[in-house]
């Protein structure tokens, strides 16, 4: 519940400001996916697209509704391989907030250009780790107990 609410403020709020040449422009991960497909990169803006914006939705969305089948001997094996592909793209989330850190640390180029991080970085970066949480806490043998304790 907690990623599933941060997730609105990570894409609204700006998660980066990038000055270049006086110009100063706070990008929303949406403005970002925005400027990458004007400035002629549409294949890069849907890789962006799909790792910042779907990827982490579909992880919250798979992770409840694990959740909400919980207890139910319903596709059991569907639930248990779900689980462990949200559990192996997981940690690919972080790709963003590791490239927006390099790109901070090396696009420091005093009164030419600048990158900051902002707080929308922060919410992003919550986002995937509660999901990253949820997922390894949740472990597959419930799903499996769940069902053999429901049976008469």
């Amino acid at each position: 519940m907690t990623g599933m609410i941060l997730y609105i403020p990570s894409n609204v709020l700006p998660v980066m400001t990038m000055r270049i040449v006086g110009t100063v422009e706070p990008l929303t991960v949406f403005g970002g996916i925005r400027e990458l497909y004007d400035s002629g990169l549409p294949l890069i803006a849907g890789v962006v697209f799909l790792a910042s914006i779907m990827v982490p939705f579909l992880k919250l969305v798979c992770l409840g509704w694990i959740l909400f089948m919980h207890g139910k001997p319903v596709n059991m094996k569907r639930r248990t391989t779900m689980l462990k592909i949200v559990q192996t793209i997981g940690s690919w989330s972080m790709v963003d907030i590791f490239l927006l850190s390099v790109l901070a640390a090396v696009g420091q180029l005093g009164a030419l250009a600048s990158v900051e991080a902002k707080p929308g970085a922060l919410f992003f970066a919550t986002v995937v780790l509660c999901s990253l949480f949820a997922a390894e806490i949740y472990k597959p043998r419930l799903i499996w107990r769940s069902a053999a304790l429901a049976k008469p």
